[in-house]
């Protein structure tokens, strides 16, 4: 049975051991040893055996965190309490193995999950919408504006469908229960199948057309558009969540899940910052004199700020060269005077051939290191000259040159023998 550890512990392993199986186990080994565990101890099978329903729904929880890969990410970092404190609420034990095993199973009643008796989500789904940011909202934090529509509980008919009492009546189509079951035997096994009831709508209860609410048709809820304001944090990742609760679909008797909206930030590609974690990194291009005798260049911040870039006395720079400029990279989340650090890359931009003129090679020749002395040059020597490489061209080169052997090698040999 699960146990919680005592405060300052993080139990990462309770899951694990309630399924029987391994960290590393597979989501089609996960599912296997759910359904092995929990058909041994589903309500159905024991009457509703209080015990047995504990143990089922500790098995359901379990099975429910460890099959999403962000709910076990976080598990396996900080435990049960770490995916509650996340927002990782659990679902109805018994709808977790209706939606992947098809409700009842071999001959176990069913007739308990019913319209009145089921034990059907007494929460509403969570609505995830995803929000476009840039890398600047992100760095100076901002309030977006996000229309969605959703489900609200009709006002007119305070969500009954009708507006005149005793309208709604219990669905003939499947008894009340809004699913509908059948069976099907497997040799010697019985399985028990159920679907959504479609004269109903998976309500178990109609409204005769005449008697329903005008203004939902008898739905019980309208669609409703609703603009919300999403705070962005300075320093908020991509992917970070920002939650509204209950906010979600209506539906009457049941809680509203939450709105999830979460965080992505837009690739743009005239945009000169890219961002690493808390870092930012910027490119800059810079002559090969600025490389060698010093460069000096501003830098318009995501902030608006401008910065005034300057290499230290004597700093020579290299392509691919990269250097730090400390506390100017992106707000920390949640701590936002903190920053982390700019890093510039820097490429060189060489002159082009045949660009620099007699004078200038000479003055260069003056200002630079001297060239390496040859030493002794043999009397017989080739003197050779170094091209350009154009990559396209060599390997079409060394293309025609095979086809060319293999041409050869299919020529008839002559025969060096002379027949009389």
């Amino acid at each position: 049975m699960f146990h919680r550890q005592p405060k300052g512990e993080i139990d990462n392993e309770t899951y694990y051991k309630l399924l029987g199986v391994e960290k590393n186990a597979s989501p089609g080994e996960l599912k296997k040893a759910y359904y092995k565990a929990a058909r041994d101890c589903h309500p159905d099978k024991h009457n509703n055996d209080p015990e047995k329903m504990k143990q089922f729904q500790e098995l359901s929880h379990a099975y429910e965190v460890l099959s999403d890969p962000e709910k076990k990410e976080i598990y396996d970092r900080y435990g049960e309490e770490g995916v509650k404190q996340g927002g990782g609420g659990f679902s109805d034990p018994s709808s977790i193995f209706e939606q992947f095993f098809g409700g009842g199973f071999g001959g176990f009643g069913g007739g308990g999950h019913g319209h009145g008796g089921r034990r059907g989500p007494q929460r509403g789904e969570d609505i995830v919408f995803p929000l476009q940011v840039t890398l600047k909202d992100l760095y100076n934090g901002c309030t977006k504006k996000l229309k969605v529509n959703k489900q609200v509980i009709c006002a007119k008919c305070e969500g009954k469908g009708s507006t005149k009492e005793g309208a709604s009546k219990k669905c003939p189509g499947c008894n009340g229960n809004g699913v509908k079951f059948t069976r099907r035997q497997m040799g010697a096994t019985i399985i028990q199948m159920q679907q959504d009831c479609d004269q109903c709508n998976k309500k178990g209860e109609v409204i005769d057309k005449k008697d329903q609410c005008p203004k939902c048709k008898g739905k019980k809820t309208i669609q409703e558009p609703k603009v919300i304001e999403v705070p962005v944090d300075r320093g908020a990742r991509d992917g970070s969540r920002v939650t509204f609760p209950e906010e979600g679909d209506q539906a009457p008797g049941v809680t509203p899940g939450d709105i999830v909206v979460v965080i992505k930030e837009s690739q743009q590609a005239n945009s000169e910052f890219t961002r690493r974690a808390n870092d930012l990194i910027y490119d800059k291009k810079i002559t090969l004199l600025e490389a060698l005798t010093g460069y000096q260049f501003l830098i318009k911040h995501l902030d608006d700020r401008t910065l005034l870039v300057k290499s230290a006395p004597g700093d020579i720079t290299k392509a691919g060269d990269i250097r730090v400029i400390p506390s100017e990279g992106m707000p920390m989340h949640k701590n936002p005077y903190q920053k982390g650090n700019l890093f510039i890359r820097f490429t060189i931009d060489w002159p082009k051939n045949g660009t620099l003129t007699p004078d200038q090679i000479a003055l260069l020749s003056r200002a630079l290191p001297p060239k390496p002395d040859l030493g002794a040059v043999p009397m017989e020597h080739e003197e050779v000259t170094t091209e350009p490489f154009d990559e396209v061209r060599h390997n079409q080169t060394q293309r025609d040159h095979r086809q060319e052997a293999y041409d050869d090698e299919d020529q008839p040999q002559q025969s060096g023998c002379v027949h009389q």
